[in-house]
């Protein structure tokens, strides 16, 4: 009875902590595999955005995984703001405090890319909204500077939030949350290694916990602050964007029921 018992327990820790590992929703992620080089517009889902998406191509020249990834060129004349959008359906409630919707992409600035350029990663709450509909985003600087807001002008018009040189000519991650009524954006070094984060208590994307069909959006794009020194290009890579349970309380209850399983070993 007691060998059945142990084993019981032990079946249960293990479910919990890989519970906790797995629990995450995958909505959507890609790192650009397998797309035609040239224009990402009508591959997989994808739509130009503002400035009818120009500046961007899918290019296997350059990734941070695989082969490929999307390549934003704003060195010549293309040199206003673009944007492309993938719009996705409503969760139906699943997204709380802690299980929040979590949207991420990797960003390498290119080095020379000028202080005014910015390039980013923006939520709307519209399954066809641009960048001018932006209600949580976040952009990189040519300069290394980091801004995010709830608004499309906060991410260009404000002042950068951080500033880190080692932002541009490196991979870095940057993070968008959304937990049902607030968010937060964040950004990430090379090796995933949290260096700034800010919080937003309130954040428009009821869309994107309706049960609506195509009811929200992410748009990747390029902006810029000024027209003074704007010339630069950026590559992204390994887009991700789901549901994500906080792990903390699956892994406390697998750690309890391992110490219990430890206990009952020392009874025995």
């Amino acid at each position: 009875m007691m060998k059945r018992a142990t084993l019981w327990l032990s079946s249960i820790a293990v479910a919990a902590l890989m519970a906790g590992a797995n629990a995450q929703v995958i909505i959507y992620q890609t790192s650009f595999e397998g797309f035609a080089t040239g224009s990402i517009n009508g591959q997989d889902g994808w739509a130009n955005g503002s400035g009818g998406g120009a500046s961007q191509s899918i290019v296997n020249t350059f990734a941070r995984t695989g082969s490929q990834s999307l390549f934003w060129d704003n060195t010549g004349a293309l040199n206003s703001f673009y944007s492309v959008r993938r719009s996705f359906n409503g969760q139906a409630g699943a997204i709380t405090p802690i299980t929040p919707l979590e949207a991420s992409v990797w960003i390498h600035v290119n080095p020379g890319t000028g202080a005014d350029r910015l390039y980013g990663i923006y939520l709307t709450n519209s399954g066809t909204g641009t960048l001018g509909s932006t209600v949580l985003g976040a952009t990189i600087s040519g300069d290394g500077g980091f801004r995010a807001g709830t608004t499309w002008g906060a991410t260009y018009s404000s002042t950068a939030l951080y500033t880190n040189p080692a932002l541009v000519g490196s991979w870095v991650r940057v993070v968008l949350r959304y937990d049902g009524t607030g968010g937060s954006a964040a950004v990430y070094d090379a090796s995933d290694t949290l260096l700034f984060s800010t919080n937003f208590d309130t954040v428009s994307l009821g869309g994107a916990n309706g049960t609506g069909t195509n009811s929200w959006n992410v748009n990747l794009g390029s902006d810029y602050i000024t027209t003074t020194n704007r010339a630069g290009s950026a590559y992204m890579d390994d887009l991700r964007i789901w549901v994500v349970p906080e792990p903390a309380s699956m892994v406390a209850l697998g750690a309890g029921l391992v110490g219990l399983l430890g206990l009952r070993r020392r009874k025995k």
